[in-house]
């Protein structure tokens, strides 16, 4: 009989059970809750017991779920990283520190490094706001007319 000072902890990063599939998946299941799932093709799921779940692509982006509804996408190549909110919201931050936000009305706020910033408003309209104070409002007839007459241009090259 073994005494209690002989008892082999365990750790809850050790595996419980490892299930290979015969559609190639693999699930692991860990002491602390955690279920891994690795497919043939190379993606990994991890299904954490708080109630998140990452999502590890074979290009190197990562993916978070979270319990509240929140997702995280970190795209590899770019350093990008976008976050979507339970309002429809889209978080953007660039490598270049560049962030926009993009809501569900069509709005959206980019802020610039160089201290830039620039309102897309849902009818369209714009306002820059510029590092050095300046301020450039452009309507939203204005923009129609703009990307009118880029379209007739368009047109009359690709004849």
């Amino acid at each position: 009989v073994a005494d209690e000072g002989d008892a082999v902890p365990v750790s809850p990063t050790q595996e419980v059970r490892d299930v290979r599939r015969l559609d190639g998946r693999t699930e692991r299941l860990f002491v602390d809750g955690r279920r891994e799932v690795e497919f043939a093709n190379g993606l990994k799921k991890v299904m954490w017991a708080d109630g998140r779940t990452s999502v590890l692509f074979q290009n190197g982006d990562r993916k978070e779920i979270h319990s509240d509804g929140v997702v995280i996408y970190c795209y590899a190549a770019t350093g990008a990283v976008q976050t979507t909110l339970t309002d429809g919201s889209e978080l953007y931050r660039f490598a270049d520190g560049q962030t926009e936000r993009h809501n569900p009305d069509g709005s959206k706020e980019i802020k610039f490094p160089n201290g830039t910033s620039k309102k897309i408003f849902a009818d369209g309209s714009e306002e820059v706001c510029f590092a050095d104070g300046a301020v450039r409002r452009t309507s939203a007839a204005t923009k129609a007319a703009e990307a009118e007459a880029a379209a007739v241009v368009a047109a009359k090259m690709g004849q």
